[in-house]
């Protein structure tokens, strides 16, 4: 897996977010925007690798049982939220997966961070679903709505906007 080093490009928001894990200052959610292939997963993946890492650094150590976990993709705290209709991510694909799970403390982590992909195919229904809980989250949540196309998204997320 690679560090913050090799993503390409996303300097400022690369920037931004070892600053928020220095600071300790990571906010309950984010929205990243950027063309389709241009390193939005891999980079909200290494930061939420290093957000779970128990070196507690601003780069996962690769070597600690949270960063093995989530290299085989068995960190039980880093939740990919999916969807099974193809162009759209439903109410019921957000209260399932995020709404009804956001409550329960994480299992070994400080953080329980959900990975929303494509979420320019959010539904207006299912953003809404996901908005109460952005405006309330529990203090170890963390949301990352990663699309490229945030003309897609409510204007009420847009304050989420790195």
């Amino acid at each position: 897996m690679a560090g913050f080093a090799d993503v390409i490009g996303h300097e400022q928001t690369i920037a931004h977010m070892k600053r928020a894990i220095e600071l300790n200052k990571v906010s309950h959610s984010y929205i990243i925007n950027g063309e389709r292939g241009s390193g939005k997963k891999l980079m909200d993946v290494i930061f939420a690798q290093t957000l779970q890492c128990e070196a507690h650094g601003t780069e996962p150590c690769m070597q600690c049982r949270s960063c093995r976990q989530a290299l085989s993709l068995n960190q039980p705290d880093i939740i990919r939220v999916t969807h099974e209709k193809q162009g759209t991510i439903s109410v019921e694909d957000v209260r399932g997966q995020l709404n009804g799970d956001i409550q329960i403390r994480p299992y070994s982590s400080p953080y329980k961070i959900y990975i929303v992909d494509e979420a320019e195919k959010l539904t207006p229904q299912a953003q809404n679903a996901l908005l109460k809980t952005i405006e309330e989250p529990p203090s170890y949540a963390v949301i990352l709505l990663l699309t490229a196309n945030t003309g897609m998204l409510l204007p009420t997320k847009h304050s989420l906007y790195i």
